[in-house]
């Protein structure tokens, strides 16, 4: 496994985890050069820049859900609306409004009251960037769940309180879902009134613990580094 070279108490617990399991673990400090490590055994764990650059690299296929993955699930994982639109449409939108870059990271995620808000948030930006819209709500408990083949791992509330068996029994169907590739991270939160429902979901090769233990989920940060595979 090859994780960044600075110590972070998460990636630690990971690589011990690892270690611990008879793996050997690297840390690397210039990852934009690094060495040469065979592509059909090395796993990635670490930060967006850190994973995605290694992949180029070295010629690894990093697995990680659909950007559009919200709007391809049905209401009842949602709870709520959820579109998706370019940034040029999000700036007609009736604000304040809830957005979120579709692809991980570009901007704050966040509730902004006006468009110039989001204009300052987004600034160089293309256009047509995809964003994702949904209703503002309130989750009373949020829950990290890491899935593998359909099954929860491990799982831990990170935020709010509430019953993690009545948010795992949700996390169990909605892992069965096709749409889900074979490993990731899923935050799933209580909305009062409404029920559970899925927040996001996150790759598995670069999301945090959150409360969940490294020993149990070591196979979906596994699975989540394989050689890239390309056209003859």
């Amino acid at each position: 496994m090859v994780i960044p070279e600075k110590n972070d108490p998460e990636r630690d617990s990971v690589a011990a985890a690892w270690s611990a399991a008879g793996g050997e673990v690297s840390r690397l400090g210039r990852f934009w050069e690094p060495p040469s490590y065979d592509p059909a055994k090395v796993r990635v764990y670490g930060n967006d820049t850190f994973a995605l650059v290694l992949a180029q690299k070295l010629g690894l296929d990093l697995i990680s859900p659909a950007d559009d993955l919200l709007v391809q699930l049905p209401q009842q994982a949602l709870q709520r609306s959820v579109t998706l639109l370019p940034l040029s449409g999000a700036m007609t939108l009736s604000f304040p409004a809830f957005l979120k870059p579709a692809t991980p990271k570009l901007f704050k995620a966040a509730v902004y009251a006006t468009p110039d808000d989001l204009a300052a948030e987004t600034r160089g930006l293309e256009p047509d960037t995809p964003v994702l819209h949904s209703d503002i709500v309130q989750f009373a408990c949020e829950i990290r769940c890491f899935v593998w083949r359909g099954d929860v791992l491990d799982a831990a509330v990170y935020e709010g309180d509430g019953a993690l068996d009545d948010g795992l029994r949700f996390a169990r169907q909605l892992g069965q879902s096709e749409h889900l590739p074979t490993t990731c991270v899923l935050d799933i939160g209580y909305i009062p009134q409404r029920g559970w429902a899925i927040i996001e979901a996150n790759a598995a090769w670069g999301a945090g613990l959150n409360g969940c233990r490294a020993e149990k989920v070591s196979p979906c940060i596994e699975a989540a580094t394989r050689k890239l595979v390309t056209g003859s």
